[in-house]
């Protein structure tokens, strides 16, 4: 299995709610259709400077059951009305880091 993390930002003068919604409403749909087995979204409760990694306020984390799927997944073209959505969260959001790794135990 493939878990894909996201460390994230709601960028200035964005609304957060309507975000969250884009990545765990429209965002997972979009996803499970596309094989995700699950999606989850975590707010940080004490993000600080000076870690390891840089400072984010959500982390947000998709199971795939492989690489592969989650490859093609990022490939696929999307209706309309999904690309719109998509373009909606991207647009409101920054990604400040991405993770992949392998579940060897999945």
């Amino acid at each position: 299995m493939l878990r894909n993390i996201h460390l994230i930002n709601i960028k200035l003068g964005a609304d957060e709610a309507r975000m969250l919604h884009l990545i765990n409403v429209e965002l997972t749909r979009i996803a499970r259709a596309n094989g995700c087995i699950e999606r989850k979204t975590w707010r940080f409760l004490d993000a600080a400077h000076g870690q390891a990694l840089p400072v984010a306020a959500y982390l947000n984390e998709s199971l795939w059951p492989n690489q592969k799927t989650a490859d093609v997944f990022g490939r696929a073209s999307r209706s309309t009305e999904d690309q719109a959505l998509l373009d909606e969260l991207f647009a409101g959001i920054e990604i400040v880091e991405t993770m992949r790794y392998v579940d060897v135990e999945g």
